[in-house]
């Protein structure tokens, strides 16, 4: 008998999700019951799917979420996954979000966090996911080995990068768990940042302040100040399972002279060493636009690797045509905006230390 998917409803995802998310080897944290909070704060409707076998046993899982326009049309957007068993994600998925959303149009599109293999493309070009046609994050991203003990992660970070930790070292900055963090702080680092690089908005005090809420429990978030206490570099990683992903990540100017950077990153990695994490995913990169970023992540002895990436799927061919284009138009005309008229960034994603640039290619605006 094949798995059959339900809608659970708010008291089941509160009770079952995150531990049947974290039993299945591909869970990420933006698959979590959190993430369905901090973007149901933002105006989302979150949808816990689950798939499950003759046994009663939950084989798949996606976390959608929805938003609704009228004439029966909705989006629904899924990050991270789905998750588990890909061969369930067939015409039965689209017939339960049809059902249960009581929507007569939709355009989907997940972005799957789980290493991309050639099996898993053809199961979803067969069960009829597509690939995006303009992707709206990068599908590579680098992976930190934390199973190693101190003394051979840092051997693996290159040359350059342990002189500039000597350097932050050097420079008698204070770096501490931050366990009561300020909105007001973090938007100022990010300010600092932006300002100097001109960056272009991906996350408003709201989106913050949600992150903040709703993972202030699995959030280990550091903090790098000066000799007068003032704030010049933050990361924050949050945990799941026995793996961490990057969320926060900026430092200003005056941070990125005394390499405060390096500093903080060495700090966090002792830190969940001690917890007995195996790994932390250090988000997106992107070596052409972003380079310097990329520079960073692999000099810390990170492992490149490529994601099954973004995939959608329409009621109609027309629609999911339409979903497609609209990215590309929202996606040429922010790369069009002259630099002077883009306007101040902040986002809790990794930045690249050196050049400081704050792309976000785990974190997505869908309009």
């Amino acid at each position: 008998m094949a798995p059959t998917w339900r809608l659970l409803n708010e008291q089941e995802a509160i009770a079952l999700w995150d531990d049947a998310l974290l039993k299945l080897s591909d869970n990420t944290p933006f698959q979590s019951y959190a993430w369905g909070g901090y973007r149901g704060g933002l105006g989302w409707e979150p949808c816990h799917w689950a798939a499950f076998n003759e046994r009663g046993e939950i084989v798949a899982m996606m976390l959608g979420l929805l938003r609704r326009y009228p004439f029966g049309l909705g989006l629904i957007w899924s990050e991270g996954g789905p998750v588990g068993d890909l061969s369930v994600c067939d015409e039965s998925l689209h017939e339960a979000m049809k059902l249960t959303t009581g929507l007569k149009r939709i355009y989907c599109r997940f972005r799957c966090d789980r290493e991309r293999s050639v099996a898993d493309a053809l199961q979803l070009s067969a069960h009829g996911w597509g690939r995006s046609w303009y992707n709206l994050t990068t599908n590579f991203s680098m992976s930190l080995d934390l199973s190693k003990d101190e003394k051979s992660t840092l051997a693996a970070c290159d040359q350059n990068w342990r002189r500039n930790l000597r350097r932050a070292n050097e420079a008698n900055l204070t770096i501490r768990q931050w366990l009561d963090p300020s909105v007001d702080e973090v938007l100022a680092v990010y300010a600092s940042m932006q300002s100097l690089k001109g960056l272009d908005e991906q996350l408003s005090r709201d989106e913050i302040e949600q992150l903040l809420k709703n993972f202030r429990r699995s959030l280990v978030l550091y903090r790098c100040d000066d000799e007068q206490g003032n704030l010049l570099s933050l990361l924050g990683w949050v945990v799941f399972g026995d793996r961490a992903w990057a969320v926060f990540w900026a430092t200003s100017e005056q941070g990125r002279k005394v390499h405060a950077s390096f500093g903080i990153f060495w700090a966090i990695v002792q830190h969940c060493q001690r917890l007995g994490l195996r790994t932390c995913d250090l988000a997106g990169i992107d070596p052409v636009r972003n380079n310097g970023v990329y520079r960073f992540k692999k000099a810390t002895g990170a492992v490149a690797l490529e994601y099954l990436g973004e995939w959608d799927w329409a009621t109609a061919p027309w629609l999911r045509w339409l979903g497609n284009w609209a990215i590309s138009r929202r996606q040429q005309l922010k790369a069009a905006m002259p630099t002077k008229q883009k306007p101040a960034t902040i986002t809790p994603v990794p930045t690249g230390v050196g050049v400081h640039e704050s792309v976000n290619h785990r974190e997505v605006k869908v309009a």
